[in-house]
């Protein structure tokens, strides 16, 4: 890394499964979402067999069994309502794929609202500021989705200029203050659209990025991983015209998620595909490893 990554490995606080706690971890797979808790503390992995929250305490699975799903397209909404896609536990009676699931209990139970058997959103973003407008990325079947009503109803776009299949697309982000104005990192570049998704061009063919976020619903700012011409995290103020470098960059690792504290913009999570968790309190001077490969360190 191009920052010394700090932090003393803590005692483990999680809590085996001899413990009175079944619920406690020591590590988990398939990293398919990260958010900071909007209520409360700590923040939420959305994982292969279920949705963890961690804080101070442990590392623990949210629900009961059943409800401990096989999380995809994570995203917090706003207080304890959530939203993500993916397929169902083994120990749930629902059938796969799950489409639009919903959870208004900070993740304790989950209930399909739309598109139920059809599709599976690996990407699943919601605009900073209208929370109704959302959009989804079924990369099975190379479709993307519109949903003006907070995820209840769904258009599938017909989509003009982006690559395909649609599994290229890494990240997707929209513009605070205008959701139809959009920007997807691609496998080949960054592209660009300005009437909700349905037709794009390509804006940069020599840059992309393989995690990319709005910071606030004020402003044009964005975080990105970025990939191409420049490689590591950056900063933009301007929704990707320009990018300044937070120098961080980690080696043999794909960043594929960012992750804002929603009351300290200071604060930034940071995943990997490969199970890495990175964490700043100060912009991205100093960083702390809360997971290595699957393994929490605190």
């Amino acid at each position: 890394m191009k920052k010394q990554l700090f932090g003393v490995l803590m005692s483990l606080l999680f809590i085996s499964a001899c413990s009175s706690n079944s619920d406690g971890i020591d590590s988990f797979t398939h990293l398919h979402g990260l958010e900071y808790a909007q209520t409360g503390d700590g923040f939420y992995v959305a994982t292969h067999h279920g949705l963890v929250h961690a804080d101070e305490t442990g590392w623990n699975l949210m629900g009961e069994p059943e409800q401990q799903h096989d999380f995809m397209g994570y995203t917090v909404i706003e207080g304890e309502q959530m939203i993500s896609s993916g397929h169902p536990s083994v120990q749930s009676d629902y059938n796969d794929p799950l489409g639009v699931i919903l959870s208004e209990d900070a993740g304790e139970t989950w209930e399909p609202i739309a598109l139920y058997e059809e599709v599976d959103f690996h990407i699943l973003h919601i605009n900073e500021t209208n929370k109704d407008m959302m959009y989804g990325i079924d990369v099975y079947n190379s479709n993307l989705y519109r949903s003006e009503n907070g995820g209840y109803n769904w258009d599938m776009l017909d989509v003009t200029g982006m690559p395909e299949p649609l599994a290229s697309v890494l990240s997707f982000t929209s513009h605070p203050q205008s959701p139809n104005h959009l920007l997807a990192g691609t496998e080949n570049g960054f592209y660009t659209s300005s009437d909700g998704g349905e037709t794009w061009t390509q804006s940069n063919a020599n840059l992309s990025a393989s995690a990319l976020t709005t910071l606030d619903s004020e402003s044009e700012e964005l975080i990105a991983y970025l990939f191409g011409e420049k490689q590591g995290l950056y900063y933009s103020e301007n929704f990707g015209e320009t990018w300044q470098s937070l120098d961080f960059e980690v080696e043999d690792e794909t960043i594929g998620y960012i992750s804002i504290h929603p009351t300290d913009k200071n604060r930034l999570l940071i995943g990997s595909h490969q199970q890495s968790i990175y964490e700043t309190s100060d912009f991205g001077e100093s960083w702390e490893v809360l997971a290595e490969e699957g393994q929490p360190n605190r």
